[in-house]
This record gives C-alpha cells, sequence and structure tokens, in this order.
C-alpha cells in the first residue's frame, strides 16, 4: 500500500511539473522584431493603440467602416502581425484588430472576434483571418457567425464553411517548412469553390509575422521586409475588392 501511495504521489509530481511547464511555454510568446513595430509606429497612415488585451492598428485619418479581427498563431503575440496587417490599414482604410489570446493559444477563445464587433459598433463590414493555429479559429468563427470574409494565413479550416457565402483568401509560402501539407491539401473542399488561394515564392512559415525562432521552419531565400512586401501585393488586392460590394443588412449583434 505504502509503495501504491508513493507511486501515486511520484506520477501526481511529474502530471503538475509537466503542467506548470507546459503553461510556461505557453506563456512566452514570440514578439515582432524592434525595428519592425517601430516602423509601423513610424508610419503616418497607420495609428498604433491598444484596447485591453487587443492591439488596434487605425487608419490615421479617417474613421474606418470595415474591420479585421486577426488571430494569432499558437505561442505569438499580436505585436508580431503589425508589419504584415499594417498594409491594410494604409491602403485600404481598414481597421485591424489583433487579440492576445489566453495561453496565446487562439482555439482557447475562438470567439473573440463577437467581443470586439460588440465594442465597435460603428464597423459595418467585418473580415475574420488568422496564422497558423489562429487560422483555424478564425475559421470556427467565421462557420457560425455572419462575416464579409476569411483570410488565412498558413493555415486551413477544420470544419466546412464552403457553404457560408464568405469571400476566402487562402495564402501559402513556398518555403514553409511547418505547415502540413497534406492537411491542407485535405482541407480545401471545406473552402467555397470560388476561394482565391496563392502560395507566395520565397516565403517561411514565421515571415506571415515578423517574429524569429520558430520550432521546425525552413530558412527562407526572402528578407522579412521583401516577404511582406509579396504578401501585400496578394493581401491588399483581394481585400479591397471583397469588401467593396455594399455591405450587408449588420447581423453581428445577433451573431456575436
Amino acid at each position: 500500500m505504502r509503495r501504491l501511495k508513493l507511486a501515486v504521489v511520484v506520477v501526481l509530481a511529474v502530471v503538475l511539473v509537466g503542467a506548470v511547464g507546459a503553461v510556461a511555454y505557453l506563456s512566452t510568446p514570440f514578439h515582432a522584431t524592434p525595428a519592425s513595430i517601430q516602423s509601423v509606429e513610424d508610419d503616418p497612415r497607420v495609428s498604433v493603440s491598444t484596447d485591453g488585451d487587443v492591439a488596434v492598428l487605425a487608419p490615421a485619418d479617417r474613421n474606418a467602416s470595415v474591420g479585421v479581427v486577426f488571430y494569432p498563431g499558437a505561442r505569438v503575440a499580436p505585436d508580431a502581425y503589425f508589419e504584415t496587417l499594417a498594409p491594410l490599414v494604409a491602403r485600404t482604410g481598414a481597421v485591424v484588430f489583433v487579440p492576445k489570446m489566453p495561453l496565446n493559444v487562439a482555439l482557447l477563445d475562438a470567439d473573440a472576434a463577437g467581443e470586439i464587433r460588440a465594442r465597435n459598433p460603428d464597423v459595418r463590414t467585418w473580415v475574420v483571418g488568422g496564422h497558423s493555429l489562429g487560422g483555424v479559429a478564425a475559421c470556427r468563427y467565421a462557420a457560425s457567425h455572419d462575416v464579409r470574409g476569411l483570410v488565412l494565413f498558413a493555415s486551413y479550416c477544420d470544419g466546412d464553411v464552403s457553404d457560408r457565402g464568405l469571400a476566402v483568401l487562402s495564402v501559402t509560402g513556398s518555403a514553409d517548412a511547418v505547415l502540413d501539407r497534406d492537411a491542407y491539401r485535405a482541407a480545401r473542399s471545406r473552402l467555397p469553390p470560388d476561394a482565391t488561394v496563392r502560395e507566395v515564392p520565397g516565403i517561411n512559415h514565421t515571415q506571415f509575422g515578423a517574429y524569429r525562432g520558430q520550432r521546425g521552419d525552413a530558412s527562407a531565400p526572402l528578407s522579412y521586409e521583401a516577404a511582406h512586401r509579396r504578401l501585400a501585393e496578394v493581401v491588399v488586392p483581394w481585400f479591397a475588392n471583397a469588401t467593396a460590394e455594399t455591405p450587408r443588412p449588420d447581423t453581428s449583434a445577433a451573431a456575436a
């Protein structure tokens, strides 16, 4: 009996240490390089602020009627996406919200977009998106809420949104060694048939943001600055076209 009790104590101790280690690991996210954050803060077209745990990139000279809620990848901080999402603000006049996720895992708060929408009633047209695991969270939100579009960076949906009437952009990078390509291809049928699918040459997984150190990623032939320019060349025109239509009746109050 004493040996059994000792074994139970040892197992519980191992589980506790593992849980503490996991929490510590997830609670230490990847951040953007200081230079990339500064480049966005120095852009006169973009205002950078925070609303609670949500980073906000807004047009400096106007009120936005189109909003984007972007879910970060696992263990990635909101500031890691400033440089890749700022072109949407500067060139289309949209406002972008990047929420900090519980334990930096977007699936723990896939409904974060609903809370953001409720706090911003003047924004009439909404798009959700995400990077890697954050894209899965964005898909889950889009599957059951009224949004205009869905943007996936190196990600795919784990549920079917093919009949949701969404404008969808799915972007991958040719140098990405983290994305599960087989799962990505298998998930294509879960998107609408007219989804826009693009592979950007030379971009790896981390270059969808501005952070470093992603385990398992490959080196990329492009600089981060060049990668972000190529990404913007795909995302900005698609976004402008997808949100140019007359806004549909707003159902966010009921949907959120």
